[in-house]
């Protein structure tokens, strides 16, 4: 038997649906072990629990409940996972693929999940980013039923399961992870209850095929993925201290604690003079101040401009908490250290660099946990190409560019390429991420080449019906009749006056309708009438000298 009889799913010969394959127990035994990885490190066991064994759930070492109440106290905080979310959904998402039919069945499909779910699929997406942003961990859960009657195409089941019809999630802070010696899951377990350490038969258990676990930054042998958060709480109480230390010196400072000395040591004081100096004080101010006899003497420290100045300090901890947070300290609103307009598109192509990274990670893992298994149940494969085509039906979760000032630039380079002949066409619109197949002739330079060529005929249209217009108004042998007319004898041309239609688009008096400029010359029967006057002239001074030479040879002869 071949390696390839083992996979759930094969096309028939000849044909692009594919069908799923029931595999008995004998032959998934002998792909679980062909299948199988060999590993010779343990899982990792972090915690130190007398009874924590593979045989219990395992809990997160991070204390999710304390980054919950960091992101609802903090305003820090707050802003930057706000920023994250804004900027990663900030332009959408697509479904991309060779297969336009997988991308329609996909969309489909999700329709029917909203319908289950009754909620819009982009709101569960963008709570499972919520909950990987903020705990670097999401558990979601398939529900499956039979809506095969319901779906408008066949839908197979997989591996004898029913199609899944929606997805929830499961509260990061609550789950605990049973795994075998060599890091597999074999079961998920939302406790409910925070106080105990052995589940009970009230918590939900999910099997690890129910469960998908998407994680940000998980390290070797763990379960859990670290959150980024975990490295910023101490920064952001450190910085909450010191703010209600400066809160602190600025109530001391704002009402100054007054000394009221009452006598001298020749004089000592009544106890009725402390007495009434005392009522005279607390009728002056709610803070109170100091009596003291002439035995005592306080001086207070710090109260005539001698305080710590905490500014430095200050600003230290804010910007340890903006690098814990990921962020630019003007990102959440501080103006530290003045800065320029290049520093901070320089710390804004940071930011967008960081999120593009979670973008890329969650894209896979969508395709990889969701859009697989869906194409799977629709009769398409995503993992191997069709043997009779050339079209995948791999369907990718795709982010549009949230940089729009460097999606410009980067376009604008590729154009450029295209148009220093070092591209094709069809290279340029692949690098430009759009569909290379395109008519030509549908193109802006094409569709304005036939533009100008029906505006030039057009006029020619236009100019040849007036000539022919003027020719006939005037008569057949009146030459350029669309030429202005020139006025009687004895009158001056007027402007705009006996002027054709043609002579506005070529005036007569231009170089348009003449090989060369408007030089004066006389006309050609006047000159033709010079020329045969001059050789009339020419042969009868040539006879008159003939005849002279004759006669003057014949004068000869006769002496």
């Amino acid at each position: 038997m071949a390696f390839k009889d083992y996979l759930p799913f094969q096309s028939q010969s000849g044909n692009l649906d594919f069908i799923a394959k029931t595999i008995s127990t004998d032959d998934m035994t002998a792909l679980s072990k062909s299948m199988k990885v060999a590993t010779l490190a343990l899982g990792f066991r972090g915690v130190d629990y007398y009874f924590n064994n593979r045989a219990h759930f395992e809990s997160s070492p991070y204390d999710f409940d304390r980054i919950i109440q960091a992101i609802d106290t903090d305003s820090y905080v707050r802003q930057a996972i706000s920023k994250y979310k804004d900027l990663f959904w900030k332009e959408g998402w697509e479904i991309a693929s060779e297969n336009a039919e997988a991308v329609s069945y996909l969309l489909q499909r999700i329709d029917f999940l909203e319908m289950a779910m009754k909620r819009p699929f982009i709101e569960f997406l963008m709570e499972v980013f919520d909950q990987l942003i903020k705990f670097g961990n999401a558990f979601i859960v398939k529900a499956r039923a039979d809506v095969g009657e319901y779906f408008p195409t066949k839908l197979e089941s997989v591996n004898g399961t029913l199609p899944i019809v929606g997805y929830y999630l499961i509260p990061t802070e609550q789950v605990r992870i049973l795994r075998d010696k060599h890091n597999k899951p074999k079961s998920y377990m939302q406790q409910t209850d925070p106080f105990t350490y052995t589940p009970n038969g009230t918590d939900p258990t999910w099997s690890a095929e129910k469960v998908i676990h998407l994680h940000f930054d998980r390290k070797t042998g763990r379960a859990f993925g670290t959150p980024f958060l975990s490295t910023v709480l101490d920064d952001v109480i450190a910085l909450r201290q010191m703010e209600e230390d400066i809160q602190n010196l600025v109530h001391r400072e704002l009402f100054p604690l007054y000394k009221y000395k009452v006598g001298t040591p020749e004089q000592p004081a009544e106890p009725d003079e402390i007495d009434r100096a005392a009522a005279e004080i607390e009728n002056l101010r709610a803070e109170g101040g100091l009596i003291l006899p002439h035995r005592h003497d306080v001086e207070v420290i710090g109260g005539q401009g001698e305080s710590l100045d905490a500014t430095n300090y200050l600003q230290h901890f804010k910007e340890r908490v903006a690098v814990g947070l990921g962020v630019a300290p003007h990102h959440l609103g501080m103006t530290m250290n003045g800065g320029n307009r290049a520093m901070s598109e320089r710390l804004d192509t940071a930011l967008y660099d960081k999120v593009k990274n979670y973008q890329r990670l969650f894209s896979e893992m969508i395709r990889l946990n969701i859009f697989n298994e869906l194409l799977f149940e629709g009769g398409f494969d995503p993992i191997v190409n069709p043997s009779d085509s050339s079209t995948s039906d791999r369907c990718f979760f795709k982010f549009k560019e949230i940089d729009v000032d460097t999606q410009v630039k980067k376009e604008t380079h590729i154009i450029q390429k295209y148009v220093n002949n070092i591209m094709t066409l069809e290279e340029t619109r692949i690098a430009l991420n759009v569909d290379p197949e395109v008519e030509v002739s549908d193109l802006y330079a094409s569709m304005q080449g036939k533009v100008q060529i029906e505006i030039a005929k057009q006029q020619s249209e236009i100019a040849m019906k007036s000539q022919q217009a003027q020719k006939s108004a005037q008569g057949p042998t009146k030459d350029n009749a669309d030429t202005q007319e020139p006025a009687p004898k004895g009158q001056r041309n007027l402007p705009n006056q006996r002027r054709g239609v043609g002579n506005s688009v070529r005036p007569a008096n231009q170089n348009g309708r003449r090989t060369s400029p408007d030089i004066k010359r006389y006309d050609n029967q006047f000159l033709i009438m010079i020329e045969s006057l001059l050789d009339e002239e020419y042969n009868t001074i040539t006879v008159d000298k003939d005849t002279k030479e004759k006669e003057a040879v014949i004068d000869e002869s006769g002496k």
